[in-house]
């Protein structure tokens, strides 16, 4: 799965909704009609000359003034390589390169271990402390999904699915997320990025979870609900299951796999059954968060011959 993809998606759509969930503070004096997401940014590792790329660094004007700040969200979905002496790094080299203040965030959403991330980097020697370096930290496991369950921010919709959810609750909150979606309408550019997160994070994965689902849901709201997915999306449905192609073994992730994608792109060759045939249950997995982009078969070869290479 693509975390970094997902999360990135995410967050340019729900920007301002993230730094007002999380951070009311800074989104007290943060002018939301300045910001400005800056891309393929990398700092060198000093060590290696290797480049290594910000997750998200956006610009932005002080509510009321005409000076610029940034704002470093760094995403990471997993504990191990994880360093605060990475996030300092990241802060001096930009801080340096576009000589501006820098605002550092550490959205850390791996499942365990659910220990509070300390948010600084220090250097000390015997005599003092020459350095200490803080950020704020967004550990979602640390967050309470409760909280959040009458939300009306998209952020918050999408991203209590990697909040500390029991595997017995997975249909329940499925259902909550869907139905916040319901009754505050958007736009399908911030929809749909919404709705393959919470695909990715919170899939019905037998067919129990998606009887529960099903029973959270009034006749009215899973009607509107299938107003709501794309024609890719509702194929799935209508068999039981949203986002199919993340569900059961790989036979019934492929057989789903082909249906949607003749049904989009006409009748697929011999040469690309047999490709998508070779994907292995991971790579259906993408498959399933890349099939709505693909607007014609030559993008569909494309992919599998990225696919191929891996």
């Amino acid at each position: 799965m693509d975390h970094d993809r997902l999360f990135k998606e995410l967050l340019r759509v729900c920007f301002a909704d993230f730094i007002k969930l999380f951070l009311p503070d800074v989104y007290a004096y943060l002018d939301v009609s300045s910001l400005e997401f800056i891309e393929q940014e990398s700092t060198s590792d000093t060590d290696a000359q290797a480049k290594r790329s910000v997750d998200m660094l956006v610009k932005a004007r002080f509510k009321g003034r005409l000076t610029c700040f940034l704002i470093h969200i760094e995403v990471q979905s997993a504990r191990r390589g994880w360093s605060s002496r990475r996030m300092f790094e990241y802060f001096a080299a930009q801080t340096q390169k576009h000589e501006l203040p820098l605002y550092p965030i550490a959205l850390l959403t791996w499942e365990r271990p659910r220990k509070m991330d300390a948010g600084k980097y220090t250097v000390d020697f015997p005599n003092r402390r020459v350095l200490e370096f803080t950020y704020d930290v967004i550990q979602l496991n640390r967050y309470d999904l409760r909280a959040y369950l009458n939300s009306d921010n998209p952020a918050a919709m999408a991203l209590m699915a990697k909040m500390d959810v029991a595997p017995a609750d997975r249909p329940k909150v499925r259902a909550t997320c869907m139905r916040l979606l319901i009754r505050h309408p958007m736009s399908a550019k911030r929809l749909q990025p919404i709705m393959r997160f919470i695909d990715a994070y919170l899939p019905l994965q037998t067919r129990a979870e998606q009887a529960a689902f099903e029973r959270e849901l009034t006749p009215k709201e899973r009607k509107t609900m299938k107003e709501y997915l794309t024609p890719t999306e509702r194929i799935g449905f209508d068999k039981g299951r949203i986002e199919g192609l993340k569900l059961g073994k790989v036979e019934g992730k492929l057989e789903l796999a082909l249906k949607i994608l003749s049904k989009k792109l006409g009748a697929l060759s011999a040469d690309v059954k047999k490709k998508l045939q070779k994907l292995t249950s991971e790579q259906l997995d993408e498959l399933a968060l890349s099939v709505s982009d693909f607007q014609s078969k030559t993008e569909l070869q494309q992919w599998l011959k990225q696919q191929s290479s891996h």
